[in-house]
Order: structure tokens, then sequence, then C-alpha cells
């Protein structure tokens, strides 16, 4: 009786064991998957990104451009922000990079045209990511240009320099532009990120898998740019 229920206590421990063992095998599997953004077979449409079939298609030869959507006021945009920077020394020969702000409020459209204002006047690398820092990490909220010039100020700008340059034509212009092409593609949440003005990633996979559908993109878009050239169109 007792050897019997030694060996009944000895199963029920062995089976308590392997299902750890599988479980801590599979926790461990997916972490892995997810940190290291490691998929199987190809991204799919639908599912990975779409495809947006009111812009016009990119020639062959033509520059392949990738476009982050975002805000100063995204949260998710800043955290983003360090890894893209990274992927970015990555992107092969006749690929360009280029961030669009998104006007999804008042104060998200005060913040896009702070960043075209930055671009206007050249002083990105001095305000992109201060301007990131000071509105996440000390909550600090700009509700008008002149808060904003005096943040500025003295960082590749006078304040002058910076309300002038905000206010200026140009810069209105860009906003204009900007605004009109986040509702061509139909920009909803951000970051995204645009392949050739025509793919939209899905960002709900992950931001490490996001930037590997974006290389795979930019591949697809590149052999067919090879494709033309080996098989120009008959004249």
């Amino acid at each position: 009786m007792s050897s019997k229920k030694g060996t009944n206590v000895l199963r029920t421990r062995n089976t308590i064991l392997i299902f750890v063992v599988v479980v801590v095998i599979f926790v461990l599997g997916y972490g892995t998957i997810y940190s290291t953004g490691v998929t199987q077979g190809a991204f799919l449409e639908g599912e990975h990104y779409r495809v947006v079939d009111a812009t016009e298609r990119r020639r062959p030869g033509e520059e392949i451009s990738v476009t982050e959507f975002f805000s100063y006021g995204c949260v998710h945009c800043k955290n983003f922000d360090p890894m893209l920077d990274e992927w970015l020394v990555t992107l092969p020969e006749g690929v360009s990079f280029t961030r669009s702000p998104v006007a999804f409020s008042p104060v998200w459209t005060l913040l896009a045209q702070t960043y075209l204002t930055f671009d206007y006047l050249e002083i990105m690398d001095q305000n992109h990511t201060r301007l990131f820092k000071r509105i996440h990490d000390r909550a600090t909220q700009f509700l008008s240009a002149e808060q904003i010039a005096d943040f500025v100020d003295g960082n590749g700008a006078s304040k002058e320099e910076f309300l002038r340059a905000f206010n200026s034509p140009e810069v209105r212009r860009r906003l204009r532009e900007a605004d009109a092409a986040q509702r061509v593609i139909q920009i909803n949440s951000v970051p995204t990120l645009v392949v050739a003005d025509r793919y939209v990633i899905n960002m709900d996979n992950g931001r490490k898998i996001a930037l590997e559908i974006a290389d795979y993109l930019i591949a697809r878009e590149q052999a067919g740019d090879s494709e033309a050239e080996e098989n120009p169109p008959a004249e």
C-alpha cells in the first residue's frame, strides 16, 4: 500500500515537473521571438501592412521613402525614437527618411508646426530630443508658440527668430502639406511607418517587428527596380 502510494506521488511529481518545463520553454521561446522580432515566412498584406491605393506609385529607380508619422505629444513616439535612430544608420543607398508631424488636436497642431519650424531653421539637432524629454520626462505642457519660443531661445535660434519662422508662410505651407498627407494615407495613430508613400505598417505587432517589416518592404521595392531594369518595357 505504501509502495503504491509512493509510486503515485512520484508520478504526480514528474507530471508537474514536465508541465513546468514545457511552460518555461514556451515562455522563453515566445520571449525570444518577441524581443528579436523573429518571424516565420513573408509579411502579409492586411496583417502586417496595408496598401494605400490613393497615392501615386513610385517609379522604378526613384528614391524609396520611409516616413514616420509622429507627434511630440505621443510618448510612444518618444520611446520609439532611439530604436528608430539606430535603424536609420542601416538604411541602404537610395532610401530616404523623413518625419511627418500629425495634427490630431489643437495642441498637437502646435507641436506639428514646431517640428516644421525646427526643420526650417535647421535647429533639429539642438531641440528634437530636448522637446520630447521636456514634455514626457518633466510633464511640461506647451499651449502657445510663445512658450515653445522661450524653450528654444538660445538653442540654435533666438525667441524672435523662432516666432518669425513659426508664423512664416513657408512653415504654414509645410503644415498644410503634412496634414494633407496624413489624411490621404489615413493615419489614425502614431507612431506609424509608411514605405514608398504606399505601404502603411501595422505597428501593433511591436516596434522591432515594424522595422523588420519596413526592411522587407524596402527590399521588395528594390527587387521590383531590379526586375524593371532587367526587363525594360518594349518601345
